[in-house]
């Protein structure tokens, strides 16, 4: 059996109580199809800070032996709280070191749209924030919110079933929440 080829990877992190997050596949280009992919989930009993420094200790291990990491997702919760603030900072950071470590890539932060105000603001300043820091090693930052346009991550969909759902709207009653 052959060893499979070195490619870039995907790593999909969803805090609790966040919603699954929709991008537009152009968006994660980084992420060869061929790449490994992660999705690492914070669990009900899980502080965000255990959950920054789980997703942080096991990044080395997820993507150091056949792939490197070309694009991350993060899906943030509502939560503003200093603690929260600080663990989602610290893992976009470990996210965006692990990228950087290899050939860049591509990191974007998702969110709900329903604390509007607020989760605009804090995490423009936290995209802005990373976006100076990481530039130099190759990663693009991005941020989205659920109501920007866009199609499902794991698009199985005829793409005329997709471009029907985005007339009608993202639709707050149907995003699936992860807790």
């Amino acid at each position: 059996m052959q060893k499979p080829t070195s490619s870039a990877g995907l790593l999909i992190v969803v805090e609790l109580g966040a919603e699954w997050p929709s991008v537009p596949p152009a968006e994660l280009s980084s992420a060869a199809p061929s790449g490994a992919r992660r999705v690492l989930a914070q669990e009900e009993s899980e502080s965000p800070g255990a959950f920054a420094a789980r997703v942080g200790a096991q990044l080395a291990e997820l993507f150091a032996r056949a792939a490197s990491l070309g694009s991350a997702v993060i899906a943030c919760s509502e939560r503003l709280d200093d603690g929260a603030r600080s663990a989602r900072a610290d893992l976009a950071r470990a996210a965006a070191g692990a990228m950087a470590g290899g050939t860049g890539g591509c990191l974007l932060l998702t969110a709900s749209d329903r604390n509007q105000g607020r989760s605009r603001a804090a995490l423009s300043a936290l995209e802005g924030e990373l976006r100076a820091e990481w530039q130099s090693a190759g990663v693009e930052l991005k941020l989205r919110f659920a109501n920007d346009v866009a199609v499902p991550l794991s698009v199985a969909q005829p793409k005329a079933e997709a471009k029907a759902r985005r007339a009608r709207g993202s639709g707050k009653d149907r995003a699936r929440r992860v807790a």
